[in-house]
């Protein structure tokens, strides 16, 4: 997946962004940066349930994320 800033987002990652109501809003709201860096958080993990849980707390940061 692809945002409109065009930061390429994990399947993991957009999958837990989908998941829940509103976070891709916020999410593709946030600076490039800010995306590339939540990315690479989850990205980085080599077992998938790691990068489940690193996206699982992603999404709730991103959720808590005010500008």
């Amino acid at each position: 997946m692809k945002t409109a800033k065009g930061t390429d987002v994990c399947p993991t990652l957009a999958a837990a962004l989908q998941a829940k109501p509103g976070t891709l809003k916020i999410f593709e709201s946030m600076p490039p940066s800010h995306q590339r860096e939540y990315n690479k958080h989850v990205a980085e993990a080599k077992k998938e349930e790691t990068q489940i849980s690193r996206a699982e707390k992603a999404v709730k940061k991103i959720g808590e994320w005010k500008r």
